[in-house]
């Protein structure tokens, strides 16, 4: 599946985002690269970013209510906790960043990719994925619920305990992951690609008996 890149400049000027947000009254923010978050607070408008590379960035559990992300990359970033809900994210990249308890409920994925990331305890419940590629990321105990796939992957990914009720699987490729359990609805499983152990272990979540 291809999915487009951000697409950012090759040289940028570093950004102070606290000063930024303080001057600008539109909040938005575009061209340049994030070093260091000095935000304590965020105002209530909404705020966008735009061809922005954060870099080696810690957010320290931020609330970003309903922002956009167009263009972006967050590499080396620590986003745990952080509150993403409601937000937008197209053409953005996540590499080797920590997402631990990162909070994006309702929020709307479009051309993301995410690769080498911790996202254990993240919750997505109620967003919405089109052109969405998961990449050796831990999803331990991650909450998908009632999220709208449209060609999204998942490949090499940890979903033990995750939680993807209410979700259709349908064209999903889970064979490549790893998991003991997972939850899922079984009207909603049909179309899912899965290993044969996998296949045993939905099996047996279903109470069959299974005869070696």
């Amino acid at each position: 599946m291809k999915i487009d890149k951000p697409k950012i400049p090759k040289q940028l000027e570093e950004l102070d985002v606290a000063i930024l947000i303080e001057v600008d009254e539109e909040r938005f923010i575009s061209r340049g690269i994030v070093l260091n978050w000095n935000v304590t607070e965020l105002p209530e408008n909404k705020i966008s970013f735009d061809q922005v590379h954060f870099q080696d960035v810690d957010f320290n559990r931020v609330r970003f209510d309903q922002v956009e992300f167009i263009d972006c990359k967050f590499e080396r970033c620590d986003l745990s906790n952080v509150d993403f809900g409601q937000s937008i994210f197209h053409r953005v990249e996540f590499q080797q960043s920590k997402l631990v308890g990162v909070q994006c409920t309702q929020s709307r994925f479009g051309h993301v990719w995410m690769d080498s990331c911790v996202a254990n305890y993240a919750a997505f419940s109620f967003s919405k994925m089109k052109q969405v590629k998961f990449q050796h990321t831990a999803f331990n105990k991650a909450d998908f619920f009632e999220c709208l796939f449209d060609k999204v992957e998942f490949n090499e990914c940890e979903l033990d305990a995750s939680n993807f009720t209410e979700t259709s699987l349908d064209k999903i490729d889970l064979s490549s992951c790893t998991y003991e359990q997972i939850t899922v609805s079984v009207e909603k499983l049909s179309g899912c690609t899965v290993s044969t152990e996998q296949a045993m272990g939905f099996a047996k979540s279903l109470g069959l008996l299974i005869k070696e």
